[in-house]
């Protein structure tokens, strides 16, 4: 017993003494200020202030608004791709009920909020603009259009759309610069698309008097089937509505059995005051260098959307849940070069078998929630990104399998640097050259399975290194603060490895 009471004194001494050492270490990294950390945070701060209160701001393109950012955030050069489509010809217009329009968006949603659509209306019956074919311009709707259906807004002179537009299969609708089209609110317009949708350097807006025959209805525009958006230079504000995708604000909608003729393309384009920009069921579509402003749920969903590139966008302003959400299968997407500031829930939730997706050199910070998020996927990667001052994970895996999170800064957030939780018995997660400091704590298990530890820097990862599961094996970490040694480490100890990357993904 007394041999018992021995080895006892001696743990508790061990554990004292790392405790004091850990106390000591963090007030002397305290003491040394980080001067590029405070540096950046500045910027980052005066950044989100400008865009918060300087409405000219809004308007300049996201490579000159982080030209103070190199370093923090990866940028590629895109350029634009802008092309007009082809024929040219004159559009062909006549007349089509709207509730066509309304039951194809109902195959993919049901038939939510559809009675708010045909409420606000109803002062046209169910009469809409049809396009056949061509291309359709602002000045040929004014003209052939009388003011009951296409007027001028006469607060902003722009033009004024006051019933449903739908672009058939073969027919483009065309914004060119400088143009603005408003949708009447009070009056339910839309706009529904089988075709092809173009703005290049111009406004689609909604207007604020609401209808009196439903005052939650707010204009939309939906892409369906075979339809198609390029948007570059163009501002969107205030459209969306109801609970699902379908009236979101821009929602681009195919199917299974009918596929766009044109790859989606949205391109330094600002989103203000919109419910969602929603891709479902869309392939290889782009979006880059984009703005997002004060969104009213998650300003940007890819959901059964693989392949696309989602790049160089920035997201500012109030939104009560994830900035930039890849779920239902939308795998092979590359994240990149995002700037997420402030904001409610995770920056960006990555979940729901989209597999093999990439979330590369973004930057994200002060969260409501946290900064990154796996749930549910296989061969994530969350690498090179700069995840700063969120008020919960930094980088959180749940339930997923052959997580890789490499080459990250995660700093200042409030809860763990890297969360791992509801694995399976025999996961392994891979964690890798991070740099780790001023975390609530450095690594969280809770169910955590395996950890697979290389070259994360802990030397400045105060006040816990670990949490959670694996809690009693910090002797393992402070013998190695900067992890010159690879482990495998899992709630019962640490052991030596060789294998420091998932083997079977394509990294």
């Amino acid at each position: 017993m007394a041999d018992v009471g021995r080895s006892l004194a001696v743990i508790g001494k061990s554990t004292v003494a790392a405790g004091l050492g850990l106390f000591l270490f963090a007030a002397s990294a305290m003491a040394a200020p980080d001067w590029k950390l405070m540096d950046l945070r500045t910027k980052l701060a005066a950044l989100s202030t400008t865009l918060g209160t300087d409405e000219a701001s809004r308007d300049v393109p996201v490579r000159d608004l982080v030209a103070g950012l190199d370093g923090n955030v990866l940028r590629h050069r895109r350029e634009s791709t802008t092309a007009y489509s082809e024929p040219d010809a004159p559009a062909t217009i006549g007349w089509t009920d709207s509730r066509f329009a309304v039951a194809a968006l109902s195959q993919v949603y049901g038939g939510q909020n559809n009675l708010a659509v045909f409420q606000a209306s109803s002062g046209n019956g169910t009469d809409a603009i049809h396009i056949d074919s061509g291309v359709v311009t602002l000045r040929q709707l004014r003209g052939q259009m009388t003011n009951r259906y296409v007027g001028r807004d006469i607060d902003t002179g722009a033009d004024l759309l006051r019933i449903p537009l739908i672009i058939g299969e073969k027919a483009t609708l065309r914004l060119t610069p400088g143009e603005t089209l408003m949708l009447s609110r009070r009056d339910g317009a839309f706009i529904v698309s089988f075709g092809r949708i173009e703005a290049y350097g111009a406004e689609i807006s909604a207007t604020a008097e609401p209808s009196e025959a439903n005052k939650d209805f707010s204009p939309f525009i939906a892409s369906v089937g075979s339809g198609s958006v390029h948007l570059s230079g163009a501002t969107l504000k205030y459209l969306g509505f109801g609970n699902t995708e379908k009236f979101s604000g821009l929602s681009i909608v195919a199917y299974p059995t009918m596929r766009p003729a044109n790859r989606t393309v949205i391109e330094n384009t600002r989103f203000e005051d919109m419910v969602t920009l929603a891709l479902v069921g869309v392939t290889d579509a782009e979006l880059h260098d984009n703005r997002f402003f004060d969104m009213r749920r998650n300003p940007l969903l890819l959901s059964h959307a693989p392949h696309s590139i989602v790049a160089g966008n920035l997201f500012s302003g109030s939104s009560p849940t994830n900035a930039i959400r890849v779920s239902n299968g939308s795998g092979g997407t590359e994240v990149t070069g995002n700037i997420i500031l402030e904001g409610s829930r995770a920056g960006m939730l990555i979940s729901s078998g989209s597999d093999n997706v990439s979330v590369t050199g973004n930057l994200i910070w002060r969260r409501n929630g946290g900064g990154v998020k796996l749930l549910d996927v296989t061969c994530g990667r969350v690498e090179r990104n700069v995840i700063l001052d969120d008020k919960q994970k930094g980088v959180e895996v749940r339930n997923s399998r052959d997580a890789f999170v490499h080459a990250n800064k995660i700093i200042g957030n409030k809860n763990a640097g890297v969360w791992v939780s509801g694995q399976t018995k025999g996961e392994v997660t891979y964690i890798t050259d991070n740099l780790l400091r001023e975390n609530g704590s450095g690594l969280t298990t809770a169910a955590g399975a395996a950890i697979a530890l290389k070259g994360n820097d802990l030397s400045n990862q105060f006040p816990r290194l670990l949490d959670g599961d694996v809690t009693q094996q910090f002797r393992s970490i402070i013998a190695d603060l900067r992890g010159q040694t690879p482990i495998l480490l899992d709630a019962g100890g640490a052991s030596p490895t060789d294998i420091l990357a998932p083997t079977e993904c394509a990294l």
